[in-house]
């Protein structure tokens, strides 16, 4: 990364939101979405004043969060395995059913991921084994029939070049992945111990994981599927990359590690709130937003070199 001392990463602002924020997404009009995982709500964060907006109110225990500029907001409940569909105004207009037994606190089995080109959510249901599928583009959106199974499946990642669905599955230290056309895995890439998180490069044609197990990111080579692994410090929990291609990577030390990704090497480390979990990255105002489980917050880093 090419910074000076005055411009280097940083966090510019620390919001509160909700208890034990976990996913975070962002959309196309300045909003930044973070699911409350300790209770039923989403707070909406304006990235242009950097405060809280609005609250939405979904199911229980939301874990993650993904957007289409189309259709709208979808939440992914870990507490009653159900989806939350809001639409572009933030209304709620549907609750899915996706499977699982509810009525428990439950973290780490249900994440979800948007194709936009397609208008389709993927919902990777880790406690059922399975991918479910929901028609976005339909009014109200609509469950499909189709289920591809797959092995204790937890984060979920739409590439929009080639519209193939990676998948982590912790228990097994790989990645599977399969496309719109093909009901069933195609592939299944090895990776770290327990990867829990994935982040698509399109551009350079990548996708990154967090192996929470041991100490790495895994890069994979979208074209290849070969694998190279890079030392981030212990237990990396989650990833992000942002339009230059770097990768940002939370872990439970209150570290965000940065990659560069010409060196495949960390080259800073930024100190943001307690037990940092999910992250995105929001291009308008060029920052990386990170949420705190254990304080309540969101941290957003001001990436400022912008080169």
């Amino acid at each position: 990364m090419n910074t000076s001392s005055t411009e280097k990463p940083r966090v510019v602002a620390t919001i509160p939101v909700g208890p034990k924020p976990l996913g975070v997404a962002v959309d196309v009009h300045d909003h930044v979405f973070v699911a409350n995982s300790g209770i039923t709500t989403v707070s909406v964060i304006n990235s242009v004043m950097n405060t809280v907006s609005a609250t939405l109110n979904v199911g229980l225990h939301p874990e993650s969060v993904a957007t289409d500029p189309q259709f709208g907001v979808y939440v992914a409940n870990s507490g009653d395995f159900t989806v939350s569909a809001l639409n572009v105004f933030h209304t709620l207009v549907a609750t899915i059913p996706v499977g699982g037994a509810s009525g428990f606190p439950q973290l780490d089995v249900l994440r979800v991921a948007v194709d936009h080109i397609f208008g389709r959510a993927y919902v990777a249901n880790r406690r059922l084994g399975r991918v479910s599928i929901i028609k976005i583009s339909n009014n109200p959106p609509l469950l499909l029939p189709d289920l591809i199974e797959v092995q204790g499946p937890l984060g979920v990642a739409v590439d929009p070049v080639s519209h193939r669905v990676f998948v982590t599955c912790p228990d097994h230290n790989k990645v599977s992945y399969f496309d719109i056309n093909t009901p069933q895995v195609i592939k299944n890439i090895f990776v770290g111990q327990h990867p829990t998180s994935i982040a698509i490069d399109s551009q350079k044609r990548r996708a990154y994981v967090a192996n929470s197990g041991y100490k790495t990111v895994s890069m994979i080579d979208l074209a290849t599927n070969s694998v190279a692994n890079i030392d981030v410090g212990a237990s990396p929990t989650n990833v992000a990359v942002d339009s230059h291609g770097r990768v940002y990577v939370t872990h439970p030390d209150g570290l965000v590690r940065v990659i560069d990704p010409s060196s495949a090497s960390v080259t800073a480390r930024i100190p943001v709130g307690s037990q940092p979990q999910g992250l995105a990255f929001e291009a308008h105002s060029n920052r990386v937003y990170v949420a705190n489980r254990s304080d309540g917050t969101v941290s957003a880093i001001d990436l400022a070199d912008g080169q």
